[in-house]
């Protein structure tokens, strides 16, 4: 059974979340592990495509976007809608609903901004993996 971390961000608005996903796949590739990110749509893939690139110029994110071709394996792939990628260990969830392939991950990150809509769509993410008996846990980002 997954266990879901949220991380609350203390300000900003909903692009804060695409930031705070890229420090955090920083992290999770210090771990060796593999993360799939996904959004609701293509155009926000690419956007989080372009700032795993930029975000900053001394760390180097290998990443690609699901349907890229690719001669190596990378560690970190970016999805969307009904596009996933099931052989990762980590779910960053960026979309506005819990994907339903969500099951097949040992971890799942909900990232949480500090707007009224962000923080209403959280909770109800909370209820919903609280329902099915997840492991949860809240950090103050």
């Amino acid at each position: 059974m997954p266990k879901v971390n949220f991380y609350l961000l203390k300000n900003g608005q909903s692009s804060e979340q695409y930031v705070f996903a890229c420090r955090l796949c920083e992290k999770i590739l210090s771990q060796k592990l593999k993360a799939y990110i996904h959004t609701d749509t293509q155009e926000q893939a690419q956007y989080l495509d372009d700032l795993l690139w930029s975000y900053r110029p001394e760390s180097f994110l290998p990443h690609c976007l699901i349907d890229t071709e690719t001669d190596e394996e990378v560690s970190i792939v970016i999805g969307y809608a009904d596009k996933f990628l099931e052989k990762s260990d980590v779910l960053i969830n960026l979309s506005q609903d819990i994907p339903d392939f969500h099951a097949s991950f040992s971890r799942i990150v909900e990232i949480i901004a500090a707007d009224d809509e962000s923080k209403a769509q959280g909770r109800l993410h909370w209820k919903q993996y609280k329902d099915a008996g997840y492991e949860l846990e809240t950090h103050e980002a």
